[in-house]
């Protein structure tokens, strides 16, 4: 079984580079640049190529690892390049997809899927090292699904199965948990530049907290590992911090009540049982709202 790549970048690269180092053939690289689809190919102890139908040709399976809005059109250019065999397998790796964008294939006889990897891929080198840990989703044809999950079976990585349908909801989970995290911070860190504490020193002074909290939320669950006043009820101290934020940075306060709300209800789930004190925080968190 030999796999193709279309896409030369830092996603397909790793991820191929990951797939070889485990055993499987890769058939090569078609690519925007040659001398991207060289590099990965020389990772890869694969084939670059300069035109996508001979990849196709020589590749079982193939990998779309472009951006996400041309996917699409990759696919569109190999169904009107005829360069599609019946049976052949293509796997999209966007996270915000369905396999559904490769409908065009699907129609010429081909089986569809996507799979997304829950990592990041700033760096290629490190992005190989992290695929060993990383979950995987699967999301398809059922037909011949069972052949992307033994590549993942034969790599060691652990998946979830997708319908087309959850797809969307699962990346906006993913979004949340990478993205907005990197804008929850920077909002925390915002807050100590207000006092003059510089945002490098600041998140080096933080980190122990930070690594500490994400550890308790591995072991304890998100609603065991609620700490701090409003998981407490402690009304004097929220109310304290609007007051302050109200004096030097007005512009803050609607996003963090928005959180002490969230907050408030995830601390009622568990930490906290006092009715009237859920109802106070919530009144003095949407005074400001």
């Amino acid at each position: 079984m030999e796999i193709g790549f279309i896409g030369a970048g830092k996603v397909g690269t790793a991820f191929g580079t990951y797939l070889f180092k485990k055993g499987f053939k890769i058939a090569g690289y078609y690519s925007r640049t040659l001398k991207s689809a060289e590099r990965a190919a020389g990772m890869t102890n694969s084939s670059a190529y300069e035109n996508i139908e001979d990849l196709s040709k020589n590749s079982e399976i193939i990998f779309i690892t472009t951006s996400d809005d041309e996917i699409s059109k990759v696919c569109e250019d190999l169904v009107r390049k005829n360069a599609l065999k019946k049976s052949q397998i293509l796997v999209h790796m966007s996270g915000a997809s369905s396999s559904n964008i490769l409908k065009r294939a699907k129609a010429k006889g081909c089986f569809i899927y996507s799979l997304h990897p829950l990592q990041s891929f700033a760096d290629i080198s490190k992005a190989i090292d992290d695929l060993e840990n990383t979950v995987f989703s699967i999301e398809g044809d059922e037909e011949r699904i069972k052949t992307i999950e033994d590549i993942l079976k034969a790599t060691g990585n652990k998946y979830f199965k997708l319908s087309s349908e959850q797809k969307s909801i699962y990346h906006a989970a993913a979004c949340v948990i990478s993205n907005y995290l990197v804008t929850l911070m920077d909002y925390g860190l915002s807050l100590f530049e207000v006092i003059g504490i510089d945002k490098e020193e600041g998140y080096r002074a933080l980190y122990p907290l930070i690594e500490g909290t994400t550890k308790n939320i591995y072991s304890l669950g998100t609603e065991k590992a609620l700490t701090g006043p409003i998981a407490r009820g402690d009304t004097g101290t929220i109310k304290k911090h609007l007051n302050s934020l109200k004096s030097v940075a007005p512009d803050k306060m609607d996003f963090y009540s928005i959180m002490g709300m969230m907050t408030v209800n995830l601390a009622s789930k568990n930490k906290l049982k006092n009715m009237e004190k859920i109802k106070n925080l919530q009144n003095i968190l949407k005074e400001v709202l």
